[in-house]
C-alpha cells in the first residue's frame, strides 16, 4: 500500500484544473460541471472550518435537479423526470466553475493561470 496524504485544497484545485482543461476545449461538460461541484464541495466545506461561512454551498444535484414542481420558471411537465434532465451544459459548466473559483480564491486568495484565463474570458463574455 501506498497510502500519503493529501491538503484537500490540493484536491480541489486539482479538480478545478482538470475541469477548465475540459471546458476550453468543449469537452465533456458533463465532467466539467461533477469536476467543478465536487471542487466547490471541498472548498466550501474548508471555508465553513475557517470562517463558519460555506458560501451557501448547494449540493451537485440540487443545483442540477432543484427540487420537483416549478423550478426557475420552468414547468415539471416535461422539464423534470427521474431519467433525464434538461440543462444548457455550457451554462451550468461556467455557473459552476465560477463558484469553485470564487470559493478557491476566498480560501487560497489566488488564482492559477486557468482561472485568471476562464475570468477573462468566460466572464469578461458573459458581461458584454
Amino acid at each position: 500500500m501506498n497510502i500519503q496524504q493529501y491538503a484537500k485544497k490540493d484536491i480541489a484545485l486539482s479538480q478545478i484544473e482538470t475541469a477548465l482543461a475540459l471546458y476550453f476545449h468543449n469537452r465533456d461538460l458533463f465532467s466539467v460541471i461533477t469536476l467543478a461541484g465536487a471542487a466547490e464541495e471541498i472548498l466550501g466545506q474548508l471555508l465553513q472550518a475557517r470562517d463558519g461561512d460555506g458560501g451557501g454551498v448547494k449540493s451537485l444535484w440540487g443545483i442540477l435537479r432543484p427540487g420537483k414542481g416549478k423550478s426557475a420558471g420552468r414547468q415539471e411537465s416535461g422539464w423534470e423526470s427521474d431519467e433525464s434532465i434538461h440543462v444548457d451544459l455550457k451554462q451550468e459548466a461556467t455557473f459552476l466553475l465560477c463558484r469553485a473559483i470564487d470559493d478557491y480564491y476566498r480560501l487560497c486568495g489566488t488564482l492559477s493561470a486557468a482561472m485568471t484565463r476562464f475570468n477573462e474570458e468566460a466572464r469578461g463574455a458573459a458581461k458584454e
